[in-house]
């Protein structure tokens, strides 16, 4: 019924858009409605913060492994798999009653997204042709900072003229439409041989979680109760398995070898802390918004968006420059742009003016668009020919990690302020003076951590010598196409 479809590069860019678009969109767009979220299912403000937490844990865990899958399985395949899974994740979310029910139908969302957007860059270079392949990576980078703008926006009005439930529903027909079309477009690649090492997998998963629940939790549970230093003591355990794994199997997640390279582990030590304080603002501004300034629902949306509208507008900016200067200079200019925006935000309290805060938010989305696009030029464009494509997905690793644990140590942060200042852990009982006490207190903490990323990222020199025998010819990096019966 479709075949005259195949191979339409218009709906294929499409497509592999749409997949970029939603997988940040599903990103952005819960963080608006936590506050009503943690009313609805009479959790606290630590609690809530899992909706972001296990969504990000699962794309740091499972980018690279879905990526070597496609390889070995085909793009086709995996990519219309994952979009599958993440509309059946989505109506489950949207379902949930209990907040345990809504972690889980949320861990099969990720699982989902995890699956097209690890591929979404590869299937660029795949399916359509070279000669326009700077363009549509700038559409499909494009897409995703448009899934992020958008998403506050959408899940405000969403949230507060319908009820957070839409949020997740909006997906469902999104993802079937992708799924019909994408089957008539797309051609399966040919399946490569090779295994995928599930026991890395597991060991990174752990590691991530265990440690993400301390940070957490420590404040809750306390710092020297049992749930917290067995959740840490476990989480190095598995952090130490899984560099053991990937030491000794044939076909590691994550090669090894590539992270002794010193330039590329700077700049992805960089990349890892600078994203912390971002992902921080992105779940911790809507309470500030909605509790603390008394924001509607869309409200919060509209003002949340000018953080990824800043980083539509200065994004392709950073890109052309890093084109004619060391890509690490530019970053360390984003860098010292987010210690600015942290320490504007710091200062956030209920009366600050609109202005005031739409400056500090642009200088927040402006930081992230100067340092990213030339972080990820570097590490992929430094890299051995035999790593590129572990060089893309550790990036991408790396951001949502970052991401996880910024989360988790600036809300721990704000909220151990809020502790101090008489609050107790409730959404519905907490103050605008307190909830501005612990913006200024995570922000602080976030300022520290730019500085620590501006270090990294000051240390990492351009124009690496390449080792002659890094490059293995045996793997040209094409993939071939076979018809499907």
């Amino acid at each position: 019924m479709f075949e005259n479809l195949r191979n339409n590069q218009k709906l294929t860019l499409l497509i592999i858009s749409l997949g970029a678009f939603m997988a940040f969109l599903d990103i952005s767009i819960v963080n608006v409605s936590l506050p009503t979220m943690a009313k609805f299912f009479h959790v606290g403000t630590s609690t809530i913060f899992w909706v972001i937490l296990i969504y990000v844990i699962v794309l740091g865990s499972f980018v690279i492994a879905f990526g070597k899958l496609a390889q070995q399985k085909g793009y086709k395949k995996i990519f219309l798999t994952g979009f599958l899974i993440f509309i059946i994740g989505s109506a489950l979310s949207g379902l949930a009653q209990q907040f345990d029910f809504l972690i889980i139908a949320r861990f099969i969302q990720a699982v989902g997204a995890a699956m097209f957007s690890a591929i979404t860059a590869a299937m660029v270079a795949i399916y359509l042709p070279e000669n326009v392949r700077g363009r549509n990576m700038g559409i499909i980078a494009t897409m995703a900072s448009l899934g992020m703008a958008l998403g506050p926006v959408i899940g405000g009005f969403i949230t507060q003229d319908i009820n957070f439930h839409w949020i997740f529903y909006v997906n469902v027909p999104i993802g079937i439409v992708a799924i019909i079309v994408g089957r008539a477009v797309f051609r399966e690649t040919d399946s490569k041989p090779g295994k995928l090492d599930f026991v890395g997998i597991l060991f990174i998963f752990i590691a991530q979680t265990t440690l993400i629940f301390a940070l957490n939790k420590g404040l809750s549970y306390g710092w020297t109760s049992i749930p917290i230093l067995g959740s840490i003591i476990t989480s190095i355990i598995f952090w130490i398995l899984f560099l053991y794994q990937e030491s000794r199997t044939s076909e590691p997640i994550l090669d090894l070898n590539f992270l002794r390279i010193r330039e590329i582990f700077l700049a992805t030590i960089a990349n890892f802390f600078f994203n912390m304080p971002y992902a921080g603002a992105v779940v911790l501004l809507p309470f500030y918004f909605e509790i603390g300034r008394g924001f509607s629902v869309s409200q919060s949306g509209l003002a949340l968006a000018v953080m990824p509208v800043a980083i539509m507008i200065v994004g392709p900016l950073s890109g052309i420059l890093s084109d004619r200067i060391d890509p690490n200079r530019i970053s360390a200019i984003g860098a010292i742009v987010g210690i600015i925006a942290c320490i504007l935000i710091a200062s956030f309290n209920p009366s600050i003016s609109l202005v005031f805060m739409a400056i500090a938010l642009l200088f927040m989305g402006a930081s992230v668009a100067i340092f990213n696009p030339p972080n990820t030029k570097f590490i992929v464009g430094e890299s051995p020919m035999e790593f590129k494509g572990i060089a893309s997905g550790l990036v991408t690793t790396a951001r949502m990690m970052g991401n996880g644990f910024g989360t988790a140590m600036l809300a721990s942060a704000a909220i151990a302020s809020i502790f101090l200042h008489g609050e107790p852990n409730n959404t519905m009982t907490i103050t605008p003076v307190a909830i501005s006490a612990g913006l200024h207190t995570a922000f602080l903490l976030g300022a520290v951590i730019m500085v620590v990323a501006l270090i990294f990222i000051s240390l990492t020199r351009k124009n690496r010598k390449p080792n002659k025998n890094e490059v293995k010819p045996h793997d040209s990096g094409f993939v071939s196409f076979h018809h499907e019966s």
